[in-house]
């Protein structure tokens, strides 16, 4: 059955692979998005309009139009939707398709939980509660979900208490083609580099990495400088965590860089540190094993089951900073093995390569229009 992408932007991590679908799987597969979101643009993506042939854009006001349009044009086909319950147009495009009985699947993250406090508390009974109730009546016409979230345990059966039974659930994640293939530098310091890119946020972990590194001074380790980037609400304390422990010379705040500085620092990386509290992907991870980079990442990050796999790194128990610390000293304590973990990335990366996955997709659609 020919095959319909519905995708609420051109997201960075999956349009790739929907244009290698589209390239070499099936050439008449059809990828429909919205314009790239302004907070996104904000984040430094850009914006390039029409990606390849069979990508149709929507204007963020032609949803309730255009949409329904095209829903009908290809109401014969099998229907891929990004999303379940959001975004509110996606979910009509949703609710349509069920009702005029044409068949679809969803492909979606698992639902996070990244507040802290008693809007934690809130938001883990909606999800449990009140979520399924919403939902269970799309599971129920759906021919099933790829779970983005990878195949963690928890978000798989997240899944099965909002209706999917347990034989529709597929886990699948994010892959980007970009060109990560940077040449690494030797740095004048000699020193091993660490990179922490993203959002200053408590559910990333900074604070985490701060302690972890703290625990380190005083032992015979390699030099190293940790390059933390981008902003965000725990950039003040952050900065006085780093005051308060010393760590002045081995922490550097970049700041939110532009694409050529960014991709300069990137030449001297040598280990990716990934401490998030709880992350549904985390594409950086991908991007570092393809520069092939060494990844030292959260359990709670969708991403980490690629260093499982490609053994080019280490993986902690979210939330603990002594582990993490231990981990950071391995590399930092032998050279040999951060090289180990460096090339185990490179030769890994062939495996999370855009078309690679593109056919792992269709095999996946494949089971669900059985």
């Amino acid at each position: 059955m020919k095959v319909v992408f519905w995708w609420n932007i051109p997201c960075a991590g999956m349009i790739d692979v929907l244009r290698a679908y589209a390239q070499s799987v099936d050439p008449s597969a059809v990828v429909i998005t919205g314009v790239l979101s302004r907070k996104r643009r904000t984040m430094g993506w850009v914006d390039g309009g029409k990606l390849f042939s069979s990508h149709i854009l929507i204007e963020d006001d032609e949803w309730g139009s255009r949409g329904m349009e095209l829903l009908d044009l290809y109401r014969d086909r099998f229907h891929v939707f990004n999303g379940i319950t959001y975004s509110k147009r996606m979910k009509n495009l949703i609710k349509s398709a069920a009702a005029q009985g044409i068949r679809f699947c969803n492909m979606c993250e698992a639902y996070s939980n990244l507040y802290f406090g008693p809007r934690k508390l809130l938001k883990a009974l909606y999800i449990r509660c009140f979520l399924p109730l919403s939902v269970r009546p799309i599971a129920r016409r759906s021919a099933g979900v790829l779970c983005l979230s990878g195949s963690a345990p928890e978000s798989l059966r997240q899944f099965r208490r909002l209706g999917f039974s347990k034989q529709s659930i597929f886990p699948f994640g994010y892959f980007t083609a970009q060109n990560l293939d940077f040449p690494n530098h030797e740095t004048e310091d000699s020193a091993v580099h660490l990179l922490c890119p993203g959002l200053l946020e408590k559910y990333k972990g900074v604070d985490l990495l701060i302690k972890a590194l703290h625990l380190l001074e005083g032992r015979d380790l390699r030099p190293y400088v940790c390059h933390i980037t981008g902003t965000g609400s725990q950039e003040k304390a952050l900065k006085k965590l780093v005051e308060t422990y010393s760590l002045g010379e081995r922490v550097r705040f970049e700041g939110v860089l532009d694409k050529e500085k960014y991709n300069l620092l990137l030449t001297q990386v040598d280990i990716l540190v990934a401490p998030g509290r709880v992350e549904p992907w985390g594409i950086r991870v991908n991007e570092a094993i393809g520069r092939g980079n060494a990844v030292i990442v959260s359990d709670k990050i969708g991403a980490s089951e690629l260093i499982l796999r490609s053994g080019g790194g280490a993986v902690f128990p979210s939330g603990n900073f002594r582990e993490l610390a231990e981990r950071i000293a391995y590399f930092l304590e032998d050279q040999g093995q951060l090289q180990t973990a460096k090339e185990r990335n490179r030769i890994f990366r062939s495996h999370i390569d855009c078309y690679t996955q593109a056919k792992v997709l269709a095999r996946i659609l494949g089971q669900m229009t059985e």
